[in-house]
């Protein structure tokens, strides 16, 4: 009965992404990272890529909250919360502080 009610689309779980090293939610406060590949629901995707977070883009982690979550990240000059449990389907690698 309540199967018209569940999401249709799969996630995609950390294993199954290609790029298997660094997750935006390994980073600590003053590092900056570029997104390699977003993991999840279509639906996840299309969220993050409305609020700016898309493939090749550099972030900044800003802070963490008292408890490790949300963290706050600096995106294209504006700053963005995000779930840590989000942020571990975003695969990264570390980029210099000065780029």
């Amino acid at each position: 009965m309540f199967g018209r009610f569940q999401n249709k689309t799969r996630s995609i779980p950390r294993h199954q992404l290609e790029n298997a090293g660094l997750r935006l939610s390994d980073l600590q406060p003053g590092q900056k990272a570029r997104i390699l590949e977003i993991g999840g629901s279509e639906m996840f995707r299309i969220r993050l890529m409305e609020m700016g977070l898309l493939i090749g883009d550099v972030v900044e982690m800003e802070k963490l909250a008292p408890l490790r979550d949300p963290m706050e990240l600096i995106v294209k000059g504006y700053h963005l919360s995000l779930r840590r449990m989000d942020a571990e389907k975003i695969a990264i690698e570390t980029v210099a502080a000065d780029e």
